[in-house]
């Protein structure tokens, strides 16, 4: 991984510290897709917890100088206090090819609308699950209201192919705006107990969009058909330079 802050490599005081913000994206043929989306969040992100705006033309400039010409690679930027950009560049990264597993676990990340870095509950929960053999972890309130996974957000599915987003507490991710743009959706609570009368739901995020197999062991209605008009009609939006 190649981090640079302010254009400059990093050093490790710079990278240590588990408080602030960052967005995650995919850079595909040195575009990205809902560029828009990322910025418009870190610089909400960034007046809620600095007080103060982000320049997005200048994020833009730091992402572009570390990906140094690379274009397909995963991005992360990262602020940690309110004048320094951190800009993270790995490998590109691939949705999983096989409908999730999910099980419910009880909790609901503190300040879920921001991408906050310091999320350690939410990785163990993952951790947690997938030695039990479970792909994920399903976020759930203490009534049971759904939330999102781990990592994504969850989308259930209509009959006439339309979304539903559950209103529990969550990040409106960058993926999810993307599908917004493509499909019909609603917001409206969701409970665990709900999920059978969908005809299916899925997981999106920015490395992409995948079907759900089941949840705690209770298979979901196939939705491999429907979540692949989706993510045909989200390939179809353009891929903006950074």
């Amino acid at each position: 991984m190649h981090i640079e802050v302010d254009g400059r490599p990093a050093t490790a005081e710079q990278v240590v510290s588990t408080d602030g913000h960052f967005t995650a994206m995919q850079v595909r043929g040195g575009g990205v897709q809902g560029l828009s989306h990322h910025l418009a969040r870190l610089d909400a992100a960034h007046r809620e917890i600095f007080g103060q705006g982000l320049d997005g033309d200048r994020v833009r400039r730091l992402v572009r100088h570390a990906l140094a010409g690379r274009a397909d690679a995963s991005v992360r930027v990262v602020l940690r206090d309110p004048d320094h950009v951190a800009v993270q560049v790995a490998g590109p990264r691939r949705p999983p090819t096989l409908p999730q597993r999910l099980r419910s676990v009880p909790y609901l990340r503190p300040f879920a609308h921001l991408k906050h870095l310091g999320g350690f509950a939410q990785a163990q929960w993952a951790r947690q699950v997938g030695r039990e053999g479970y792909d994920d972890a399903l976020l759930v309130g203490p009534d049971g209201a759904v939330a999102e996974s781990t990592i994504a957000n969850v989308g259930l599915l209509g009959p006439a192919g339309e979304v539903t987003w559950p209103d529990a507490p969550h990040l409106r991710g960058t993926g999810l705006a993307l599908v917004e743009e493509t499909t019909p959706s609603r917001t409206a609570a969701v409970h665990v107990d709900d999920l059978g009368r969908f005809a299916g739901a899925f997981l999106v995020n920015s490395i992409g969009i995948v079907a759900v197999a089941s949840v705690d062991g209770v298979d979901l209605p196939d939705a491999t058909r429907p979540v692949e008009e989706i993510r045909r009609r989200v390939a179809a939006l353009p891929w903006q330079v950074p």
